[in-house]
């Protein structure tokens, strides 16, 4: 299932990216400055496929997701279970 992440300017020298819920609590805390420029939205499955996107747009290099991959028990597709826990078929592997 789709999720949607955006990347935000929020300094000269800061960047933040995260989901759009995120985002959206962030600013209305008053945590986002009104300043903050929204430099573009991503939609994907897993978190790692967001930042792997990101990542390459920012021109950060690649991106490394954290831990090992594993096979998800109940699809057989790949996912990080110590990053977001995801599969970008079923979602949360639990």
């Amino acid at each position: 299932m789709k999720q949607l992440f955006e990347a935000w300017q929020v300094t000269e020298t800061q960047l933040l990216f995260a989901s759009a819920d995120s985002i959206a609590e962030q600013r209305a805390k008053g945590l986002i400055g009104s300043d903050a420029k929204l430099l573009y939205f991503i939609e994907a499955d897993t978190w790692e496929e967001a930042c792997a996107i990101h990542y390459l747009r920012a021109g950060f290099g690649p991106y490394k997701p954290v831990g090992a991959p594993e096979v998800c028990p109940n699809c057989g597709s790949w996912f990080y279970p110590e990053g977001s826990g995801q599969c970008w078929k079923c979602g949360p592997v639990l």
